[in-house]
């Protein structure tokens, strides 16, 4: 699959690096190239030292994106949590990436302050924490995202699913029944041998062992003409024979 930026915005403790997290596991489980960018990493290696005006915010922002650029101009699935409160910037960092999925994790402020653990809502009520999104400065919500999901009213699997489906609509995935979950040991194998064969993918790839290795055991009298049946059924409805 070709590589994506899906980038999670949205106001502090809306559910933003949950889901992101979500995202991530659900790819490795088939076998994509994934990475993972969020708010306290970034700000620990790539952006220390940078404050939290709206100048060093955008700046903070700007070298994430360039970095979600690298990787998903070399295939990987990159998922993206900030809060990233100002819709210039990331306007900026949609076109310095190109593939760019926005995904605006809406809640009610109300249920981001009951589900911050760390107390940084309270401090910065206090005055605290200056400059802090949602109470002394803006967050301009998205206009165009491509997703918008609301974390105060559906679960997180719900809301996974709707990124999962947003994916394959926008052609970044492909349908989840016609991927192959793989132990990663096997798949670098694979990949290995695949290199050497004519095969679009890897799922491709494994469906022929598959059903050659059926073909086999069939002769052999492994599989009854019953079972041949079905596994050709069954790679029929996935598309992988005519």
């Amino acid at each position: 699959m070709k590589g994506v930026t899906v980038w999670f915005t949205g106001l502090p403790c809306s559910g933003k690096t949950t889901l992101a997290q979500k995202l991530s596991a659900e790819l490795k489980t088939r076998g994509i190239l994934c990475e993972e960018l969020d708010g306290d990493v970034t700000r620990k290696y790539l952006s220390k030292g940078l404050g939290f005006s709206k100048e060093d915010r955008d700046e903070n922002i700007r070298r994430v994106g360039f970095v979600c650029s690298l990787l998903t101009k070399h295939g990987a699935v990159t998922t993206a949590a900030f809060v990233s409160p100002y819709r210039s910037i990331r306007a900026e960092i949609r076109g310095m990436i190109g593939n760019f999925v926005e995904v605006y994790v809406k809640c009610a402020l109300e249920k981001c302050i009951e589900r911050d653990v760390k107390g940084m809502y309270k401090k910065a009520i206090a005055g605290e924490i200056k400059n802090f999104t949602g109470i002394s400065d803006p967050f301009e919500e998205p206009e165009n995202p491509e997703l918008v999901i609301e974390s105060d009213r559906e679960s997180v699997d719900e809301s996974l699913k709707k990124v999962m489906d947003k994916l394959e609509d926008l052609g970044y995935l492909k349908p989840s029944g016609r991927e192959i979950a793989i132990p990663d040991y096997l798949r670098q194998d694979l990949i290995k041998i695949l290199a050497g064969q004519s095969f679009p993918d890897l799922s491709t790839f494994v469906v022929h062992i598959l059903s050659s290795y059926a073909a086999q055991n069939s002769a052999a009298g492994g599989l009854s003409q019953a079972d041949e049946d079905a596994v050709r059924e069954k790679l029929k409805k996935l598309g992988y024979i005519s």
